[in-house]
């Protein structure tokens, strides 16, 4: 691996880790989160976008939505689709909730497995008296071939 490749996986982790703890954050607050979509553009911007709609899946596909007009601009480095799911039985462990990230990025464009979907599997805890908090489980990575960033 070059430097260059390490650079792309620190930048993808970096925006990974942001879109954990902002699901992991509404979680704690509501129990559960809206799906939102976080991009990181070529000039180092992270823009977030979120809609008021409570059906999940009605939500989600309006965010797919404005992820296929806005990748048309072509300066999309790294994209993060984030959504409350049930994990598919064939990756369940123990935990059959998770948070799932369809993670794309313009490095792994030119591969045939350019993106990718983490599941990570949480449980929602409270000690009596106390505030509610989120445990996360080890991620589960599932690729596939890249939907937007192509």
């Amino acid at each position: 691996m070059n430097n260059q490749d390490e650079q792309e996986d620190v930048k993808a982790l970096e925006l990974l880790e942001k879109a954990v703890y902002k699901a992991q954050n509404a979680l704690e607050k509501t129990t559960h989160f809206q799906p939102f979509l976080m991009l990181l553009t070529d000039s180092h911007e992270v823009e977030v976008y979120e809609n008021e709609v409570e059906d999940s899946i009605e939500s989600y596909a309006l965010l797919e939505n404005l992820l296929t007009k806005r990748v048309k601009k072509g300066d999309i480095d790294i994209m993060i689709l984030a959504v409350d799911t049930m994990i598919p039985e064939k990756f369940v462990d123990n935990i059959s909730i998770g948070i799932r990230l369809h993670l794309e990025e313009k490095s792994q464009r030119d591969k045939k497995i350019g993106a990718r979907y983490l599941y990570v599997p949480y449980e929602l805890c409270q000690i009596k008296g106390e505030d509610m908090y989120v445990r996360l489980h080890h991620p589960i990575p599932v690729g596939f071939p890249a939907e937007y960033i192509l």
